[in-house]
């Protein structure tokens, strides 16, 4: 704790994450230790090279929070209530996750001597409690409880579901719609994107979910956000192809079935629309009442690496804001609806032999020829991935459960695995999955965004509301004396980060009647989010440089923000010290 407000040296700071990432490795995971020194050293010089290193442990404490407060595991006793608390809370688990491998891959490429390895055996712990305790623990419970409606229904009951989003949201709106859906951003990423798009816009932004088709892969997904009244499928080259009332679903033909239902409609590509003028995309919209947008980061990036799944979950987040924006700006939507074909589950450790279950039950081991075998495996086997088997009737594969496929209206039937298990393939793409029932594929995201014109009622009634400022720093401390030459003083944020309070950066120090600098400066980084305003506190100390003081002299702290937004808060001081030196000035 002495050293977390040093800065003499760089190597400080090598010094105390070697202490924090020791004791991560022995188990000792201080969660108020680590999230005060990261507090203090944020604000320190040298810090931005160590910048990834704080960051991921401090993901690590706030993934140990989450354990402290459900040490006793998941216990719910039915689905629709895990599913509540899921999009409610637990997702957060997901976040941390995401966000300390982004800190791991970005240390990567600012190699450190000694800090590296270390970085690593914390690697080990985090997997520990995510994989192993989170996604085990959670996902008991959800197969569990799920298991009779996802056998006897295909779905939840009591959940929205995707296939009804055409006839839900956008059959019954009475103004233009766009639709943006972005493939594979599950709900943890969502929910952060709708807190920038509240923060950043002039906008009301709320975030649902509804539950995935089944299997939640892309093709199944799509064909349940258009318009429908029945999906079906039909074998084609040995895969399923998914029809909606008779048309094909896939990609070339989604613009066709939008205008069999709604002839003003059209279906729109992410990256066509970015490289054209604005003349040329406005075009395309002009007239249209559903703007269907398709948008594909994070599951190209799966296709590519593992490991580039949340850097492309970041960058997805800033593709879609900034689509967003030319929505506003250039189309004059004011309403937007955000959504995805599925989630996905995502693992950095290497999977164990446990974690996987064989095709046995997938093969008619009865029969001897090997091209007999071959046609009969896939009569009886339509399709599978990592996470998913579709099977002819009768059909019942070890190891996994029964997913009443399609309403129970077609010649096959659905299995998948329980928790975050995988069908054993050949070829790579073991830790980047999708298709099966977890929380993680199957909650959909649902962003509901309105963006809010000035002469609008709702923004004219609750402006207050809307219009984001950043938050406000102030003293905490009653003495208005300072009688030594290094001293600390208490500082509160005043509201916590939110919707319409976003945060800021303050720089504090102090200076005489005529604004001379007379102290070091501090800085804050006011960022909290806890509604507990205890834990929205800043302490600083502050060193005074060596000059002559008066008692009787008025002195000023200055609180201002580093943007220049907002007037400096000046506070009066008094100066009471009985000497000072003022032959050696060590701070000016």
């Amino acid at each position: 704790d002495d050293l977390a407000g040093t800065e003499c040296f760089p190597c400080i700071n090598e010094v105390i994450l070697t202490k924090l990432m020791t004791e991560i490795s022995d188990h000792i995971i201080d969660v108020d230790t680590i999230t005060s020194t990261v507090e203090k050293r944020r604000t320190c010089a040298w810090y931005e090279p160590f910048k990834n290193f704080y960051d991921g442990i401090l993901q690590v404490a706030n993934m140990q929070s989450f354990f402290k407060e459900h040490s006793a595991g998941f216990h719910t006793a039915e689905a629709k209530g895990i599913w509540k608390e899921y999009t409610e809370s637990y997702y957060q688990m997901d976040t941390y996750y995401r966000l300390f491998h982004l800190s791991f891959q970005k240390s990567l490429e600012t190699s450190n001597i000694l800090l590296d390895d270390l970085f690593k055996h914390v690697v080990d712990k985090v997997e520990g409690l995510y994989t192993h305790w989170f996604l085990g623990e959670l996902g008991n419970n959800w197969s569990d409880v799920c298991a009779d409606e996802l056998a006897a229904y295909g779905k939840v009951l009591e959940v929205p579901q995707q296939e009804e989003f055409y006839r839900s949201r956008i059959k019954t709106s009475d103004t233009r719609v766009f639709v943006i859906i972005s493939d594979a951003m599950r709900y943890e990423v969502a929910a952060a994107m709708a807190d920038q798009l509240q923060r950043e816009t002039q906008s009301k932004v709320s975030i649902s979910s509804m539950q995935s088709i089944f299997p939640s892969i892309t093709k199944f997904g799509m064909a349940a956000l258009l318009p429908h009244k029945e999906l079906t499928v039909e074998v084609r080259n040995d895969f399923l192809a998914v029809l909606a009332d008779g048309q094909s679903t896939a990609s070339t033909y989604r613009d066709k079935v939008l205008k069999s239902e709604d002839p003003a409609s059209v279906a729109l590509k992410y990256n066509d629309i970015i490289a054209m003028r604005r003349a040329e995309r406005s075009a395309l919209v002009k007239g249209m009442d559903v703007v269907y947008i398709y948008h594909n980061t994070i599951d190209e990036a799966s296709h590519t690496s593992d490991t580039a799944v949340f850097a492309a979950c970041d960058k997805a987040i800033s593709e879609v804001k900034n689509l967003v924006r030319i929505i506003v700006n250039e189309f004059g939507g004011t309403n937007i609806l955000i959504t995805a074909d599925h989630g996905f589950l995502y693992t950095y450790s290497p999977l164990k032999e446990e974690d996987k279950v064989d095709k046995s039950g997938f093969f008619d081991v009865d029969v001897v020829n090997s091209d007999v075998l071959k046609k009969e495996s896939i009569r009886r086997c339509v399709e599978y991935g990592r996470r998913y088997a579709i099977m002819k009737k009768g059909v019942q594969p070890d190891y996994l459960m029964p997913v009443k496929f399609l309403g129970g209206n077609t010649e096959f039937e659905g299995f998948t695995p329980r928790e975050s298990i995988r069908i054993k393939m050949s070829g790579g793409g073991m830790n980047f999955v999708h298709g099966g029932i977890s929380l993680q594929e199957m909650v959909v995201p649902v962003i509901e965004y309105h963006y809010l014109r000035n002469d609008s009622m709702e923004y004219k009634r609750n402006r207050q509301k809307y219009d984001t400022k950043p938050v406000t720093v102030n003293l905490l401390s009653a003495n208005r004396k300072i009688s030594n030459m290094i001293f600390s003083l208490n500082f509160y944020q005043k509201d916590a980060v939110s919707a319409n309070r976003e945060a800021a950066t303050y720089q504090v120090y102090f200076t005489d009647e005529n604004g001379k600098q007379i102290s070091d400066i501090q800085k804050i980084i006011a960022d909290k989010t806890s509604d507990n305003g205890a834990e929205r506190t800043f302490r600083c100390q502050f060193n005074l440089k060596s000059l002559k003081y008066s008692n009787t002299a008025t002195y000023y702290l200055i609180i201002a923000d580093e943007q220049g937004l907002q007037m400096p808060q000046r506070e009066p001081f008094q100066i009471d010290i009985a000497f000072a030196v003022d032959e050696f000035d060590f701070f000016s």
